[in-house]
């Protein structure tokens, strides 16, 4: 240990961890109680008593989690000496080195989308193929399914996460039904099917070296080949074998069952390890890459052994005001300490306009404390993101600047550049989109048209024409070269769309919506019924928007300033945060707005949306702000009306 150890006073709770003797523990932790400090306290506990940090994994489930872990040890004052020792990485990055030691060679590794969108739009068309000769009219995904990418990787995280196929047994058999019984749609997993095959033929059965790997895949790989009855290697050179003394686990919240799999192998195989999970199993949102609370209940005992278990319930992060609902909410002890305090205050807010003010009422209290107070420790945290087009409108009309997380800009959406581009060209307006718009609106048109253009080699040659395509040529050519190719209920209902919004009468936009049938359209494009809920949220938001303005032409030529502004905004300018709930785990700021806690919406029994709220409630520090409907409060604000 450094001489230079802080001088921190630790609760009888933390002493307690660090002190503990048993060889499996978990820490039930509340949101904000120090769980990755103490998680450091105890690695420098277990130095203390003579382990080796070169033989203590530290394991997070981000690299922000990683990072945090950085800095705690400086708070616990762990030497430099011995921290450049402790292995700490996610268990993402353990696994791929661990395949790379067992496969001999580095495998290209992808975070981006776009990175993988062409191994998934490749995979979409063979997994058409492949369902129409053996369920035909069973495969929903029409056209080349590049709207439906970020959703399908989302998708193809769950299925990995879960190890869903696995688990399922060896004579599983993909059909509709069995798709169902797992509780993912027949065309995700044909198409997860067919992209497993291009990217590792693991399912083909032709190898086991991967192409490629995106993100979480090296975790599943490995666990993939930990529960395979055939697997290349043996006992005595196990890739896990690494003489582990402890694994500390932070975010175990986040377990999954393929990451469970390679932690379950891992204390197998050094025997006499010391484990310590910390989590906070309220914070178990199971759309995150198939994460499970049962791990951080019942599945620990009965996969490996019955854990010690151990309470880490002060927070640090607010006061008693917010500790106590949020305690009552998730029925669990939770206490805060004195010297901080928070304060929670539920509001009636019925419009986006009445969200706004709130928001506002939130940037001149920030702006009030200090000049330099940042507006991104304002976060409006959102349940349906498709309903922040209003909000986003009013946002820029005030010029109060935002940066949206976890979900695309209004501006962005490709339901809304669809949407634009076939009225820019119903009222016959010219250049109406800025350069990087026009290409997003292009794509997005032609997706949702489908089809391939006429004298085309197919949808290669029609991508190479659209992306080509000036922003006259293609209203005035390609357009209807795509309508022509498209089913004729779809043409004709477009047609019919932009025949009513030539009048440019902005009024008749909620026909021309209604003649679109945009659900529909969606419902060809994308996989997830999430994302057509978004859509429908988003076009709503979109026609409350257009009701602010004279004539259709007004709306777009608005639309087009907005684009021009959001590119002009300094990256480095103060930011409110408007994000989704999901993208705030691990953060916090000094006020959240939740909106939008209404019944019907946002409450009820199932265990993600109560996670979720916890979540939202649990990243505020100092002042919390939650919004609902007149007569619409949700359930879940019974314990903060109080």
């Amino acid at each position: 240990m450094s001489s230079g150890r802080t001088h921190l006073k630790w609760t009888d709770e933390q002493i307690d961890i660090r002190t503990c003797k048993s060889n499996r523990i978990i820490v039930e932790a509340n949101a904000g109680a120090a769980k990755t400090t103490t998680a450091a306290l105890t690695i420098a506990g277990l130095v203390e008593r003579g382990a080796n940090p070169k033989k203590i994994l530290a394991l997070s489930f981000t690299e922000p989690g990683v990072k945090a872990f950085e800095t705690a040890f400086a708070r616990v004052g762990l030497g430099r000496e011995i921290v450049r020792q402790l292995p700490v990485g996610t268990v993402e990055d353990f696994s791929a080195a661990r395949l790379e030691r067992l496969e001999g060679s580095k495998v290209q590794r992808t975070k981006r989308p776009e990175e993988v969108r062409t191994a998934v739009t490749d995979a979409i068309a063979h997994a058409r193929e492949w369902a129409e000769a053996r369920f035909p009219g069973e495969f929903s995904l029409h056209g080349t399914g590049h709207l439906a990418v970020e959703g399908l990787l989302e998708e193809f995280g769950q299925i990995k996460g879960t190890l869903a196929i696995q688990r399922a047994g060896e004579y599983f058999s993909l059909t509709p039904q069995t798709a169902s019984d797992l509780g993912f749609s027949f065309t995700a997993l044909v198409i997860f099917k067919e992209y497993e095959h291009q990217r590792t033929n693991f399912l083909g059965g032709d190898g086991e070296q991967a192409r490629f790997r995106y993100r979480g895949d090296a975790t599943y790989d490995l666990a993939r080949l930990l529960i395979s009855d055939d697997p290349p290697f043996s006992w005595e050179n196990h890739p896990l074998w690494v003489g582990a003394e402890a694994v500390i686990f932070d975010e175990m919240h986040d377990c999954n069952w393929a990451i469970f799999t390679v932690l379950r192998k891992l204390l197998e195989v050094n025997e006499g390890c010391v484990f310590l999970g910390v989590g906070d199993r309220d914070q178990v949102i199971h759309a995150g890459d198939g994460a499970d609370s049962y791990f951080m209940k019942d599945g620990f005992d009965v996969e490996i052994g019955r854990p010690k278990r151990l309470p880490l319930t002060l927070t640090h992060r607010f006061g008693e005001s917010l500790a106590q609902p949020l305690g009552r909410f998730a029925s669990k002890a939770y206490t805060a300490s004195k010297d901080r305090r928070s304060a929670v205050e539920v509001k009636i807010a019925n419009t986006a306009e009445e969200i706004l003010h709130v928001v506002e009422e939130a940037t001149r209290s920030r702006r009030g404390l200090d000049e330099d107070s940042g507006l991104q420790d304002v976060a409006v945290l959102l349940r349906h993101p498709g309903s922040a087009v209003e909000l986003e409108h009013f946002l820029i009309l005030k010029n109060l600047p935002y940066e949206t997380v976890g979900f695309k800009s209004f501006l962005e959406r490709p339901e809304v550049l669809f949407i634009r581009l076939l009225l820019t060209a119903a009222v016959d307006l010219q250049a109406k989109f800025s350069t990087e718009m026009l290409l997003a609106a292009k794509r997005a048109t032609w997706q949702f048209i489908g089809g391939t253009l006429p004298g085309t080699g197919g949808a290669g040659e029609t991508s190479q024409v659209v992306d080509s395509a000036t922003e006259e040529n293609f209203r005035s050519f390609v357009l209807h070269g795509l309508l022509r190719d498209a089913g004729h209920s779809v043409s004709e209902r477009i047609l019919q769309a932009m025949a009513l919004a030539s009048n440019n009468i902005v009024a008749d936009l909620p026909k021309v919506v209604a003649a679109l049938e945009i659900n529909e359209l969606a419902r060809r494009v994308f996989v997830r019924s999430s994302d057509v809920e978004e859509i429908e949220s988003s076009v709503s938001g979109l026609l409350n928007v257009a009701k602010r303005y004279t004539s259709t032409s007004s709306l777009l030529e608005a639309l087009l300033q907005y684009d021009y502004a959001a590119r002009a905004k300094s990256q480095k300018e103060s930011r409110i945060v408007l994000s989704n709930i999901e993208s705030s785990k691990g953060l916090e700021f000094d006020h959240v707005i939740v909106p939008g806690v209404n019944k019907g919406s946002f409450d009820g029994n199932r265990p993600d949306e109560r996670s979720l709220f916890y979540v939202a409630a649990s990243r505020a520090r100092n002042l919390l702000t939650l919004t609902h409907a007149t007569g619409r409060a949700s359930e879940f604000l019974a314990g903060f009306l109080r």
